[in-house]
């Protein structure tokens, strides 16, 4: 679902992912992960790389990440996992406006969300299985950020945020 209004944030909770979308975004946890045993660092590339094998199949063209979304993406997983906010999207419009800000020519972007312990595939996985994610992940867009962050008890949070630069 498109929605017209930079305002509105369409958010869709199917588990433990939520995907957003604006213009100007059936899987649980894996308990047979470790927490101990995913590198966050990496997680965000390998969550990208996951995104763009898939959206390469369907022949869409790579996102390019970009440092600026990145870190509006891992500032709003830090602040779920450490709960100065809900699980969700709130915030969104203000993410997207710092953004727009600082890039400049931004037309269109969406948030996809999700918590557990998961591999970076297990998201993309349990992103492409709702539509309203999949939606996102398969949109027109050509930049990219994504963050994660981990609470006290092990559980990662993950946003990716999807945005159209002119």
């Amino acid at each position: 679902m498109v929605v017209r209004n930079p305002l509105i944030c369409l958010g869709i909770l199917l588990m433990f992912f939520v995907g957003c979308k604006s213009p100007a975004k059936s899987t649980g946890t894996n308990t047979k992960t470790s927490s101990s045993a995913i590198n966050l660092s990496s997680l965000e590339s390998d969550i990208l790389a996951e995104v763009n094998r898939h959206r390469k199949s369907i022949g869409l063209y790579a996102l390019q990440a970009n440092s600026v979304i990145g870190s509006e993406a891992a500032l709003h997983s830090q602040h779920m996992a450490s709960k100065q906010v809900p699980f969700g999207h709130d915030g969104f419009e203000g993410r997207i406006s710092r953004i727009n800000k600082r890039l400049g020519g931004i037309t269109s972007s969406a948030e996809n969300v999700a918590y557990g312990k998961m591999t970076a595939r297990e998201v993309v996985q349990g992103w492409l299985k709702s539509p309203p994610h999949k939606k996102n992940m398969e949109g027109k867009y050509n930049l990219t950020g994504i963050g994660v962050s981990r609470n006290s008890q092990g559980i990662i949070y993950y946003t990716q945020i999807f945005s159209q630069k002119s």
